[in-house]
């Protein structure tokens, strides 16, 4: 007689998202910099679960976070010791003059993809963390929108932009939103302050790397 198993799906945990990217690790550390492959991409797999709670407005950014992190994840594959760091992984395609050519896609193209997809949930958490201080006035909705508008709005078209709209004003209020993530309110202050001291350097890093070899505009 065999014995059924069944594999329950991957929620989101705060926590663990939280740890997965305070172990981003910089080989080659800087001002301007890119983290090793494995250690972010570590980090995108539980990005992507949060998605989910933004309504299914934002699934398309769901799966596009996916198929770019699975793109690179691909690229490691092929030549771990060659692309076990992002840098070298970029740096080849520039000497190689590959960087902006397509198809197959890049890995500096990929990457900047996913780097827009964490500059977004970077700035909503920090919106977050500012809606919960005395006297704010700001709530999920206009975080959810100014963090799109900073990160993700000029890259899509006007059909796209026009299904984020609607789903944010769809959102449910900031604790709520909190209490569905599965964060208790007493951990709420702590885990914000960690997205902020974990995001925002790898979101400054990256940015800085990409505008100093002019890859902001890849297409």
């Amino acid at each position: 007689m065999s014995i059924m198993t069944t594999t329950q799906p991957r929620t989101f945990d705060f926590e663990r998202m939280l740890v997965a990217f305070e172990c981003v690790q910089f080989t080659r550390d800087g001002e301007a910099a890119l983290p090793d492959t494995i250690s972010f991409l570590d980090a995108m797999n539980e990005v992507t679960l949060l998605f989910d709670h933004l309504g299914t407005g934002f699934g398309f950014v769901r799966a596009d976070v996916e198929s770019k992190s699975k793109i690179l994840q691909d690229y490691y594959d092929a030549k771990p010791e060659e692309n076990k760091l992002l840098d070298d992984m970029i740096q080849t395609e520039i000497k190689n003059d590959t960087i902006r050519k397509k198809p197959p896609p890049s890995a500096g193209r990929t990457l900047l993809r996913l780097m827009w997809a964490t500059k977004f949930l970077y700035t909503l958490m920090h919106d977050l963390k500012e809606a919960y201080e005395p006297n704010s006035t700001k709530t999920l909705k206009s975080a959810v929108s100014h963090a799109y508008d900073v990160a993700l709005a000029e890259h899509h078209g006007w059909l796209i932009r026009k299904g984020v709209g609607v789903a944010v004003n769809l959102l449910p209020n900031k604790d709520s939103f909190i209490a569905g993530l599965g964060v208790k309110m007493e951990k709420r202050e702590e885990y914000l302050q960690r997205v902020e001291l974990s995001f925002k350097p790898l979101v400054d890093k990256m940015y800085k790397y990409y505008e100093n070899y002019s890859l902001l505009d890849l297409p």
